[in-house]
Parts: structure tokens; sequence; C-alpha cells
């Protein structure tokens, strides 16, 4: 597992071996069952998990509805990221959906690292840098596109996942019912 981390962080920084050192003594590995959650409303998100295998999504209860915020995958990061940056409590859960291979790296590590190592610095950059712009590209498909755009958008940015979400948390991180997905679907495949 923790090659796979070495090797995305390579696709972005320089790893010299003092680094690579640091990472791996900051770093538990972790295998998780589906169906857990690795935060829960009202706790401190004390951890960032780098995804070696399985699937997760970040959602929150409304009127005791669960609306999916985010998916994630192999070779991608979770975590709550409000609670985690501000470390205060928050309203989101962080669930598995699959059996899950995970990196955890706590804050205080995290923040360390980035102390010691600009290159990590600059690398927590660029991830918080991708995470606002993926929101907001989301944003304004949510304002501007269609739930038929909002869907082929999804397949196309993550094709990874689509097969593997189940419909409705789909249709909940897409801002549409079910039933509309479930139409949209059939349109598109027929057969």
């Amino acid at each position: 597992m923790l090659t796979h981390l070495i090797q995305h962080l390579e696709g972005y920084i320089p790893v010299s071996d003092s680094l690579r050192e640091s990472i791996q003594k900051i770093c538990k590995e972790i295998n998780v069952p589906k169906g857990t959650f690795l935060h829960q409303p009202g706790k401190i998100c004390t951890h960032t998990y780098f995804i070696h295998s399985g699937l997760l999504r970040i959602y929150y209860q409304k009127d005791d509805k669960e609306i999916t915020d985010n998916f994630a995958a192999e070779g991608e990061w979770i975590t709550s990221v409000y609670s985690f940056m501000r470390n205060i409590p928050d309203n989101f859960y962080i669930e598995t959906l699959e059996p899950c291979e995970l990196i955890a790296i706590g804050i205080e590590d995290l923040e360390n690292c980035f102390a010691a190592y600009h290159e990590m610095e600059r690398f927590g950059r660029y991830l918080m840098s991708s995470y606002f712009l993926e929101h907001s590209e989301r944003s304004l498909s949510f304002k501007f596109h269609s739930a038929k755009e909002k869907y082929q958008y999804f397949c196309k940015s993550s094709k990874n996942k689509v097969s593997r979400v189940p419909l409705g948390m789909l249709a909940s991180y897409l801002g549409i019912t079910q039933e509309t997905l479930s139409r949209i679907r059939a349109e598109r495949d027929p057969f």
C-alpha cells in the first residue's frame, strides 16, 4: 500500500529518501470492512485517508434523507475537510461502500510533515486546489446543467465509480430523484 502512496506523491512532487522515511513513519495501513464509518457527525475528523483499494462516500442527513456529498476510490484521498482543517466537529459521515485498504495519516503528523518538507506543503496546496475546483465544478453543474448532463459529467469524470455506486446514492449526489436517474440510464443504455 505504501508503495502506491509514494508513487501517487511522485506524480506531483519529488520524494527524497528522507521524505520517504518520514512518510513511512506517519502512515498507518488499515483494512476496513464494507459499511464502516470512519467519521460521524458531532466528532472531529482527525485523519485523512489515501485509498489503496475500495470505494467510500461522504454524506450528511437532512430531513431523514441521506445526501451524498462525494465519492472517492483508488488513488484518491478522503477526509471530512471542514472538520479536519478546522479541528471542529461537523455533520458528515465517511462510510466505506466496499472493503477498503487505506492509509491513514493524522492531522498533527501531516502538519509536521508539511513544516519539515516544502514539497509536501506544495502537495497539500495541490490537493486543496483540486478539492475546491471539483466542488466549484459541481456547484456550477447544479446551477446550469440538466439532470442528464449532470449524469453524463459524472460518467465522464468518474468512470471507475459509475458501476460501483448504488443508484440511490448516485441520485442523491447528483441532486435528482432515483426515478429520474433510472430514466436517464434507460435512455442511455436501452438494452
